[in-house]
C-alpha cells in the first residue's frame, strides 16, 4: 500500500521545528559528554512508575567502621508525626482541601497512645488561605492556586510544623520524629528549625528515601553489620547520618537537630523506647497509617461540605480519555 504525504502551502513552520530539533540534538551531545563523567559506572536505580524503591548493595566499604547503637534503658517519650492532604474539590475561584495529622507515641519499647488531628478544611483562592493560619506572599499564593500538588504539600507542611512545635514545647523530655528530611528545600522546616523548650528535647527527621541511601558506600557496611549501627555523614547544625536499628533492618537516613546529647546516646534512647520492625519506627508507621485518607473518608467529607455549605455538584466527565482517545490500547 502506497503512503502519500499531502502537500502543504508554503511555510517556514517545518524549518523552525528543524532548528528546535537541532538544538535538542546538541543538548543530547552535551549530555553524552557530561554523562561520561557524571554517570559512567555509577549505581543506578531505574524508576518504577513513581514508587519508592530501596537499593540493595552487595559491596562493602572497608574504610567505613559503623558505630554501635546500644539501648539506653531509660524511659523517654518518642512522639512521631505524619500528615496528609487531599483535594476535595474546586470552584471557579479556588480549591478546597482536607488535611489530617497524626501522632504515634511510644515509650519503653511499644506504642502507648496515638492522637489524630483533623480532618481540617482549607480553602485556597485569590483572597488567600483560610482554614489554617498561613501568611503567604502573592507569588506563593499564585503557586498554590496553579498547582494542587504544591498546595497539598504546603498545607501538610504547615500543619505538621505546628504539631511538631507544640510537642517540642513540652516541659517533659521528648524525642520528636518527623517523616522526611529536615534539610528538604520544600519541607516543613525549609525556613527555620524550631527550638525545644526542655534541654534534652530533640527533633529527628526519618527519611524513607534519599539519594544518600544510594550514593553512600557506607550502606553496604551498615547492612551487613550485626545489631543496631550508625554512621555520621555531616556534623553541621543539623547532624545527618545513616542508621540501622536491628540486624535485619533497612538502613535509613536521619537528620538530628537540637540534640544536647551525643549521637549514640540519643539513638540509644530511641532504640529502647520505640519498636523497629524492619528497622522502621513503629510509632512513625502508626502515624502514617492514621493520617492517610481512605475512600470512605473522602466520600464522607464530600457529603459534609455539600450539606454544610449548600454546594451544588457539577456533573463531570473524564477529560483525558475523551480528549486524547486511545493509542495502542491506552491513553
Amino acid at each position: 500500500m502506497a503512503t502519500t504525504i499531502r502537500a502543504l502551502p508554503e511555510s517556514d513552520t517545518i524549518e523552525l521545528l528543524d532548528s528546535v530539533a537541532q538544538e535538542l540534538r546538541q543538548g543530547y551531545e552535551e549530555l553524552a559528554i557530561s554523562a561520561e563523567r557524571e554517570l559512567s559506572g555509577r549505581h543506578f536505580i531505574f524508576s518504577r512508575y513513581g514508587k519508592e524503591l530501596y537499593p540493595y548493595f552487595e559491596e562493602v566499604d572497608a574504610a567505613v567502621v559503623p558505630g554501635c547503637i546500644f539501648p539506653i534503658k531509660e524511659g523517654r517519650l518518642v512522639a512521631s508525626v505524619d500528615s496528609s492532604c487531599v483535594l476535595v474539590g474546586e470552584t471557579s475561584d479556588g480549591a478546597l482541601y482536607a488535611a489530617r495529622a497524626a501522632v504515634g507515641i511510644s515509650y519503653e519499647g511499644m506504642v502507648r497512645r496515638f492522637v489524630r488531628l483533623g480532618p481540617v478544611l482549607v480553602y485556597v483562592s485569590r483572597s488567600g488561605v483560610t482554614g489554617i493560619r498561613a501568611e503567604v506572599t502573592s507569588l506563593e499564593l499564585d503557586a498554590l492556586i496553579s498547582d494542587h500538588s504544591v498546595a497539598e504539600r504546603a498545607i501538610r507542611n504547615k500543619i505538621e510544623r505546628r504539631v511538631i512545635e507544640s510537642l517540642l514545647s513540652s516541659r517533659d523530655e521528648v524525642v520528636v520524629m518527623a517523616d522526611g528530611s529536615l534539610k528538604h528545600p520544600f519541607g516543613q522546616f525549609s525556613g527555620s528549625l524550631p527550638s525545644p523548650r526542655a534541654r534534652n528535647n530533640c527533633l529527628i527527621g526519618f527519611s524513607k528515601s534519599s539519594n544518600l541511601i544510594l550514593s553512600e558506600g557506607a550502606v553496604g557496611s551498615l547492612s551487613r553489620a550485626r545489631g543496631a549501627v550508625y554512621h555520621v555523614l555531616d556534623e553541621g547544625p543539623v547532624i545527618t547520618l545513616l542508621a540501622k536499628f536491628c540486624t535485619d533492618g533497612l538502613v535509613f537516613r536521619l537528620d538530628l537537630v537540637n540534640s544536647k546529647e551525643e549521637v549514640p546516646e540519643m539513638l540509644g534512647r530511641v532504640l529502647w523506647n520505640d519498636a523497629f520492625p524492619a528497622g522502621y519506627p513503629e510509632s512513625l508507621k502508626l502515624a502514617h497509617h492514621l493520617s492517610v485518607f481512605t475512600k470512605a473518608d473522602g466520600e464522607a467529607i464530600k457529603a459534609l461540605v455539600t450539606g454544610r455549605f449548600r454546594l451544588r455538584g457539577v456533573p463531570t466527565i473524564t477529560l483525558r480519555r475523551i480528549a486524547l482517545g486511545g493509542f495502542n490500547g491506552g491513553a
